[in-house]
């Protein structure tokens, strides 16, 4: 058997340590970098919002109605495409539905379960899914061929002065309208 004497070994323990101090080294390094970058883009961030406040307060009201009416054409954009994915899911769901009930008010496989009012219901409700969902998939045609509308470009200092209009209450998210058309 080999024995290393002990300066082979210590050299090979010091080699060891040299190469997880290098090591060691590189990634702190890369954390540093990562970390300098990250007060970079933070500080990049925070002068933008500043940009976007001074941008209101220098600007006054005119800047105010500019930044309004760039934020009421994107949210009328944004809601537009969330409306047509919600009709195209409510279609679908229609056409579901009246697939189910036209089942259970015609295949005697399963009508058994039913009083005569439900099958009768059924049927009739059937024929109204139906008639909406072809509503429905008039106006998704119509819309999808229809080119939708682009919105104005915005700054993203115009971004932030849009930001601080909606946390001083002049102007609402694309997300609370959203949800106050949906409790309507």
């Amino acid at each position: 058997k080999y024995k290393p004497s002990a300066p082979d070994s210590r050299q090979a323990t010091s080699s060891v340590m040299s190469s997880l101090l290098e090591r060691a080294s590189g990634i702190a390094a890369s954390a540093a970098a990562a970390v300098g970058e990250g007060v970079n883009m933070a500080k990049d961030r925070v002068n933008t919002t500043v940009e976007g406040n001074k941008m209101l307060s220098d600007g006054g009201p005119p800047m105010e109605a500019k930044i309004l009416t760039k934020a009421a054409c994107q949210s009328a954009v944004q809601i537009d495409a969330i409306a047509l994915g919600q009709l195209e899911a409510a279609c679908k769901q229609y056409t579901e539905a009246a697939q189910l009930l036209e089942k259970q008010s015609s295949d005697a496989s399963v009508t058994s379960a039913n009083t005569a009012e439900e099958t009768a219901e059924f049927a009739a409700l059937a024929a109204k899914y139906r008639e909406r969902a072809t509503a429905m998939e008039v106006v998704i045609t119509t819309l999808k061929q229809s080119v939708a509308p682009t919105t104005p470009a915005m700054s993203l200092a115009e971004s932030d002065a849009r930001q601080i209009l909606i946390l001083k209450g002049k102007a609402v998210d694309v997300g609370t309208q959203v949800k106050q058309v949906a409790d309507q």
